[in-house]
């Protein structure tokens, strides 16, 4: 006896059925894993947008920028050593450095499309008596959607990509040439700092040796007291002053250790090797003229214009529409009634974005970035103006430098060492007083300090005026008169 359910069928309609329902489910997954159709619709995307869809843009494996840390060298180097090792191992650097790779590997993704939607619905199943073959209404259905921007939307999206990338990278070369300026200034105020140790200690000997004589000839009625005193109360100072240019020594080294990158108690070893002074290879129009064309600072202004005149054509491209295709397909089952007896349907279709709000938000936009551009320049011709400044203030103060180092190198300390000598030997020839031999003895110390002051405020200027023309001295040839 069969048994019939609620709606009246037996148990060999309900078989078939299941045999129907399962036979359509594994239609569908023969569509949905059907390689070959859902590449075909890829590539019509493709050719609809003029670029391929599938295909990735591989990105170099090697880093462009950063530097492998390797074993640490803390033997004694000069200038050219240390400054090797800074950019090796700065940390600022190396954070500029991925800020770089970052900005590279951003470039791809902005001129991706968005990635397709597949979707994937049953519909119009009634709700009664569950089943894919009672009414021809009814049937599962494979939706693949792709977004496809206007026309050369995309391409301003990966030249601003490409913008911020090349304002990374002279960042990165503007804040190189920064630090390596300001670690010449330390070196130099360093390598002062030892030598005005040394002389201070070459005083302090020459001031013990007429201390002892001047006792000598006290013990013997020859001098007054007073010459002693003046000489211990003298030499005292010079004592204080060492103190303190240790103490000094120990705050740059610390200074150089940090920017270095190196452990906190490491030794410092330098070598200074130069002892002539740098040379400007021309004048200061040549000067200016390199400046305009290798200050990295200005060269990311362009850049910064650049990509502010790319979102202003962008914007004006946000007034065209987007395009939305969409292609689909839909399995139906053997139903009792429709003209159409299990047949399946293909549908395909396109839509866009109507901008309809362009007063208060396209049209701003747009105003935005005009605005922006104009920034842009203006900000440029600021620099342009403090680079000219800084250029200009520097050469001046080289040139000024110069002309007080020479002249104490050519006359003033030799006419210095001079009048000690010669007012020592007067004062044992009882020509003139102590007063005067203790005065020379202290000016020559003076002298000496401000030449070699002189000295490396000129090297630290130098490193100064290169930072501001964006390159070495050495790499200029220029055939104007030079200093």
């Amino acid at each position: 006896m069969r048994r019939v359910d609620s709606k009246g069928r037996d148990g060999s309609d309900r078989c078939n059925d299941y045999q129907v329902e399962v036979a359509l489910i594994q239609k569908l997954m023969k569509v949905i894993f059907r390689k070959a159709r859902i590449t075909e619709v890829l590539l019509m995307c493709s050719v609809v947008y003029g670029r391929p869809v599938m295909g990735e843009q591989k990105i170099p494996d090697t880093p462009l920028y950063g530097v492998e840390q390797r074993e640490r060298d803390y033997s004694k180097k000069n200038l050219d050593g240390l400054t090797e090792e800074l950019l090796r191992y700065n940390s600022q650097l190396q954070s500029l450095a991925a800020k770089i790779n970052a900005a590279h590997a951003f470039i791809p993704q902005a001129s991706a499309l968005d990635d397709p939607r597949l979707s994937f619905e049953a519909s119009n199943i009634p709700v009664d008596n569950p089943s894919f073959h009672r009414t021809p209404m009814t049937g599962m259905q494979i939706y693949l959607r792709q977004r496809i921007p206007f026309p050369g939307k995309l391409g301003l999206k990966k030249k601003i990509a490409e913008s911020r990338e090349a304002q990374a990278v002279e960042e990165h070369l503007e804040t190189l040439n920064q630090l390596v300026a300001k670690f010449k200034g330390a070196f130099y105020d360093y390598a002062f700092i030892f030598k005005a140790v040394d002389i201070s200690q070459k005083t302090i000997g020459r001031l013990q040796a007429l201390t002892k004589n001047l006792e000598a000839k006290y013990a013997v009625g020859e001098v007054p007291q007073q010459d002693v005193l003046k000489t211990k109360v003298e030499l005292s100072k010079m004592r204080e002053r060492l103190i303190r240019q240790d103490k000094m020594k120990d705050i740059l080294a610390s200074r150089i250790t940090t920017l270095l990158h190196r452990p906190g108690k490491t030794p410092l070893k330098i070598v200074v090797s130069k002892t002539t002074l740098t040379g400007l290879p021309g004048g200061l129009e040549d000067l200016l003229k390199v400046a305009q064309n290798s200050r990295h600072w200005l060269n990311r202004a362009d850049k910064i214009i650049n990509e502010a005149e790319y979102q202003h054509a962008l914007s004006k491209k946000e007034l065209l529409p987007d395009f939305d295709f969409s292609v689909g397909y839909r399995l139906r089952s053997n139903a009792i009634e429709g003209p159409v007896l299990g047949e399946d349907f293909f549908s395909a279709g396109v839509s866009v974005n109507i901008p309809v709000w362009t007063t208060r938000k396209q049209g701003k936009r747009v105003e935005q970035t005009r605005y922006l551009v104009t920034a842009a320049r203006k900000d440029k011709e600021s620099i342009e103006q403090e680079t000219i400044y800084q250029v200009e203030r520097l050469f001046f103060e080289v040139t000024r430098l110069k002309e007080q180092y020479e002249l104490y190198r050519s006359r003033i300390v030799p006419e210095s060492e001079s009048a000690l000598v010669s007012s020592r030997r007067s004062y044992e020839a009882n020509e003139v007083d102590y007063l005067n031999v203790i005065t020379n003895e202290l000016n020559l110390f003076q002298v000496q300090l401000l030449m070699h002051q002189y000295y490396f405020e000129h090297e630290k200027k130098i490193a100064e005026l290169e930072m501001a023309i964006g390159k070495p001295l050495a790499a200029l040839s220029f055939t104007g008169d030079a200093l």
